[in-house]
Order: C-alpha cells, then structure tokens, then sequence
C-alpha cells in the first residue's frame, strides 16, 4: 500500500488541496456583503432598460447599506443539500474498484430536524428593534416610548395603546430521501450516475406570543386617519389582530394581505428539488478514488410566498442548479490479516449556480428596517385648490394631493422580482472505520452560499410599471378644515392636504420628533412645510381660505395646520434591494452502520443510525443561516 501511495501521491493530493483551497476561498467570499456598490448602481440606475433617465437613490450611490438585520425573507438551506446525511452509511458500497458488472446502491433515509438557537432567527427578522427577543409596540401619545419600539398608530391601534410581542422561531423538517447510485463499469470504467429524491414535511413556528399592557382608549382623532374620528370600538384589539388579516379602519380600505405574523404553525409537504449526478471516477485502485461529476438539480419545492412573514421553504426556492463536484477516498489504514477491517478518508465537494427565477418578495425602504410595517397615504391629482404659503397672498399651488386612502407599506414593496444565486458550495470530509459488518462514520460538512441578486428581467410585475402614487405618512394630519362661523348651524367642511414624512421610521414620524408640541399639534413636523390654504368652491374672491386642525368649540380655536409644497412621491428606487446576506454554517455529524449478509442475488441490505448539528453564522448582517440538529436513520440495499 505504501508503494501505491508514492506512486499517486500527486493524484491523491491534487483534488484534496483544491477542495480545501475551495473551502477557505469561499469561507471569506460568501462571508463578504452579497452586492458591491457597483452592483447596486447598475440594479437602481438601469433595470429599466432606459426609460427611466432619473438619478439613483442615495441607498445606492452610497453602495449598498446593510440593515441591522430585518429581513423580509429567510433564504432557508434546501433540505435536499445534505452531504452529510448523503454520504454516512453508503460510501463503501459506492465507487467501487474493478467491478465488471453494473452494481449500485439504493438506501432510504428518514431524518428529523429542528432548529435552535431561536433568538439568532428572530434577529434575523427583526434586528435590533428586538429587546430581550421582544418587539415594544407602543403608540404616539404612550409618555417615555422606547426608540425601539414600533409605532401602533401604523397597525391601527389606539395612540395609548401598549404590548410587548415575543418571537421564539422553530423550523421542523421530516425528510425522506431516496438515494439511488448505479455504475456503468462495464461500459466505461469509472462511469456511474446517482439521483436524490427527498420528500420533505416543513412546519414553520414564529412562536409569537403577546402580553398586552394596556390596550388603550383614546380613538383616532380626526384628520389623523380619517376626516372623522375612528372610535376606538372599530380599531383591532392588539397586535395580534393587527399584524393578521386584521379588520379595516379610517382611511385603510382594504385588509393586509402580506407580510402577516401567524400565531399558530404553518406546514407544508412536497418534493424538495432532485438532485442528479453523472461522474467519472478518473482514479480508482483498491484503497483510492479521484472522480468529478456534473451537478443538475430539478426544481420541484415551493416558490416563496409573500402572505406570511415566515412560511414554509421546501427545496432551493423553484431554482435550476447547475454545478459540479469532485469525490475522493483513501483507505490509510487496512489490517493485514482481514480485508474488512480498515480506516478510510472520503472527501467531497460540491459547487453549482442557482439560476433565476421569479419570487414574490416584499422588501423595505433603503436605510429603513422593517418600514414594510409603515403606513403609506396615496397621492393624487389636486382637485380641490390645495395650495401653501406664509399668508394668503403668497402661496404656490400644491402639485398632489391626499386621496382619502392609505395602505399597509408592504403591498406597494412586494412585488414579482427575478432572483438568483451566484453560487451555492459544500464540503465534507468523512472519517470511516469499518470492522466487518460493522462501520462508524465521523465527519464534518461547510455549507455556503452567496446573496441573492436581483433583477427585473423576465418577471411580469415590472416595478417600473407602478401606476399609483404613494408617501410615506408617518405621524402626520391628512386632513384640514375650514369652518362657517354661522351661529346654526356650524358647518366643518374637510380637505385632504398633501402632508409627507420621508423621514419617518417603523418607531414614530416627524411630529413626534419635535420638541414643541404646539408645532406637532399643527403637522409642523412634516417636510417641506407652509402653511394651509384652500380655494373653496363657495368662494368667488382671489384670497384662499385656511385650513385648520379640528374643533368643534365656538369659536374655533384657530390653529392653522401646515401642508407640503411639495411632497415626494416614492419610487421603487427608494427600495432597498440589497438586503439578502450570504450564508455559512459548519456541521459536525456520526453515523454507526450495520451490514447484514450478502444474499443468494449478490445484495447487501444495511441499517444505520444517525445524527447532526449544524451551527450556522449569524455574528453580523452580512451572512446568515439557521443552526439545527437532526437525527435520522438510514436503510439500503448494495447490489452487484
């Protein structure tokens, strides 16, 4: 044996020096930011093919901003890429020197798997909004609010209301996995092809549990979120109701349709993608292999869903794979007196490319973590004279104005997009000790795989073709009113004004911000700021009437509001696209194998048990990927 180790030394340790090479450069790619600044540049500044001839965002001159976690989506690992469970228990039944006739493999393998680690995914999903693996929802008028804490007037709940939300995230898989490996030594020494068919149950958990501390009183005031007051009797009761279907109140004329937080588990069984394989064992000798193979993996999971925050992901997202890999082995140890008594080294790797394909996905605005949960208020055409200015005799006609409607965020972020993954990598080196019909294996896999990149090649939804007008509404009035000071009766007539807040975040808008809370009972907080005026329909005079804040005293109080001249309309290349980190994770597995006897039909049934725990990284917001662990057991027949 030492002879033939000299002599294919440089055969041998070729492939194992590239696969190693292979796992550190990976290690620090997929580690890196999944798009650079001149990626994003060319997605915000061209995706349109020219019709857009408008500057970029600011989230994409300055390259792409990596949130403090909050992802709208979990690129989950697919099930069916496992070398670990795929290699323990049959690499002495495969690959097999000086074999005349087809022989092969067939095994099944029942495994269980169950995430842990849950506040890493929770702070996936929500990022440092999270305190003590909780979300604070407070609303506007709640006196010393956590910066963290999310605004409830977006989910309208009532201005006073008050809930700590906790997440405990769970993913549970049960995978059954065909593995089928035949050689074709007969027809071409080396030749063999191997298919993998995993079925796969997935049940999805958020583990949401809300504890309300006050479920508040105060209605919506008018102009707030309706030219009336919203009593709070037509609000959601909390969070939990809210952030589901949820019933509609005020201006939201329509329920949330993506993006809902279940409060119970979600499951689903399908076929993960199949797997194929066609190799070549270009070196095979009694105690050594070399052999490469082509890769192509058939989409057969699940495309994402947008209807849940955390859905079921079964298989690679609906994606084409192609790649390839290379195999090896090396029995180093064999004892001299029983042929069945040896330690061997397995080695293989494995690399391929995700084609695109299309996604529904919601996203966030850029620099804004989970802004998909903010309300936006639809602008339109001025039909009513809406105009600001200092006095009456200088004002400047507004070019939009509020259209008595508004919208959850995330149905104008979630649209139909092209996705696709450079590369997908694994590696696994596999220590094997056999002792006649007995053999343990011991072993450790890497998992990688770069960010998904985005595009609006092929898909339908183009964003380009967004026909309705949206700003961010933030804490802002959408409505004035001008009053007839008759002493019967008073007549209150509204007007939408054309009020924005770009700079308003998941936690509060701008009036709130402002220390002077005379200006913020005024809407002085918005951008672009002047005074309200209006040409009524009643009026033949050249001079505008002012708009005011609500009252129902005689006389009013006259408290002008304040309007924007001229607000912003958003676009999606206010959209941050660039929000998929890349994923690594190493894993540790055993498995301990029996072989019966070979029967009259040269077959060999075999029985294993087996196990895994996967520990992926998640030290920052540019990789991430779920740790879990699994048990499994495995049952196959090698036939000759």
């Amino acid at each position: 044996m030492r002879s033939f180790f000299m002599k294919h030394r440089v055969n041998i340790f070729i492939p194992l020096i590239f696969i190693s090479s292979f796992v550190f450069l990976s290690a620090s790619k997929f580690g890196s930011r999944s798009c650079s600044a001149a990626y994003c540049a060319q997605l915000c500044c061209g995706p349109c093919n020219g019709s857009y001839n408008g500057p970029c965002s600011d989230c994409c001159k300055q390259s792409c901003q990596a949130s403090a976690y909050g992802y709208p989506f979990l690129a989950y690992r697919s099930q069916s890429w496992n070398l670990a469970r795929q290699m323990a228990g049959t690499q002495q039944y495969i690959n097999t020197y000086n074999m005349d006739t087809p022989y092969g493999n067939f095994s099944v393998a029942l495994e269980y798997s169950r995430s842990f680690r849950p506040h890493a995914i929770a702070q996936y999903l929500f990022g440092t909004d999270l305190i003590d693996n909780a979300l604070l929802i407070q609303g506007s008028r709640i006196e010393n609010r956590n910066q963290k804490a999310w605004l409830a007037d977006y989910f309208g709940l009532p201005q006073d209301f008050n809930s700590k939300v906790s997440f405990c995230p769970r993913i549970e898989n049960i995978i059954a996995e065909l593995d089928y490996y035949i050689g074709f030594d007969k027809t071409n020494k080396g030749l063999y092809a191997r298919f993998f068919v995993p079925l796969v149950w997935s049940q999805w958990d958020l583990g949401m549990c809300e504890r309300i501390i006050n479920t508040g009183t105060a209605p919506f005031k008018e102009g707030y979120m309706y030219d009336r007051q919203v009593p709070r009797s037509m609000l959601p009761k909390c969070f939990s109701e809210a952030i589901g279907a949820g019933p509609t109140w005020g201006d939201i004329k329509e329920r949330r349709r993506y993006g809902k937080m279940a409060t119970f588990a979600i499951a689903k069984t399908q076929l993960a993608d199949i797997q194929t394989i066609l190799g070549w064992n270009v070196i095979v000798e009694p105690d050594c292999h070399v052999g490469c193979n082509l890769h192509l993996g058939i989409p057969a999971g699940n495309r994402p869903c947008c209807d849940c925050l955390f859905t079921p992901v079964i298989g690679n997202g609906k994606h084409w794979e192609l790649g390839a890999g290379l195999t090896s082995k090396y029995i180093f140890w064999k004892s001299e007196t029983d042929h069945e008594h040896y330690i061997g080294l397995y080695c293989d790797a494995r690399f391929a490319h995700l084609f695109k394909t299309c996604h529904c996905r919601s996203f966030d605005f850029c620099k804004k973590t989970n802004s998909r949960y903010m309300l936006l208020a639809k602008m339109g055409k001025n039909n009513t004279r809406l105009a600001g200015g200092d006095t009456a005799l200088d004002t400047k006609s507004a070019t939009y104005q509020y259209q008595k409607e508004m919208i959850p965020a995330i149905h104008y972020t979630t649209l139909k997009i092209d996705v696709h993954i450079n590369i997908q990598a694994e590696f696994a080196i596999d220590f094997v000790y056999v002792k006649d019909n007995l053999s343990i294996d011991i072993g450790y896999n890497f998992w990688a795989r770069t960010g998904e990149q985005f595009s609006f090649d092929q898909c339908c939804h183009h964003p380009c073709d967004l026909t309705h007008d949206y700003v961010l509404k933030g804490d802002s009035d959408v409505y004035g009113y001008t009053y007839n000071n008759q002493a019967t009766p008073t007549q209150i007539t509204s007007y939408p004004l054309s009020s924005y807040q770009p700079m308003a975040d998941i936690h509060g808008g701008q009036n709130m911000s402002l220390h002077n809370q005379t200006e913020a009972s005024v809407n002085k907080g918005i951008s672009n700021p002047q005074l309200a005026w209006v040409q009524t329909a009643t009026m033949h005079t050249a001079s505008p009437e002012a708009v005011y804040a609500y009252s129902t005293e005689r006389p009013p109080p006259l408290r002008q509001l304040y309007t924007s001249i001229q607000p912003e309309l958003l676009s999606y290349y206010d959209f941050d696209f660039c929000t998929s980190p890349s994923a690594i994770s190493h894993k540790i597995f055993a498995h301990i194998n029996y072989t019966g006897k070979k029967t009259d039909r040269n077959w060999k049934p075999y029985l294993g048990l087996g196990g895994e725990a996967e520990f992926g990284i998640d030290c920052n917001a540019y990789k991430f990927a779920v740790s879990q662990w699994g048990i499994w057991i495995k049952t196959g027949i090698a036939f000759e």
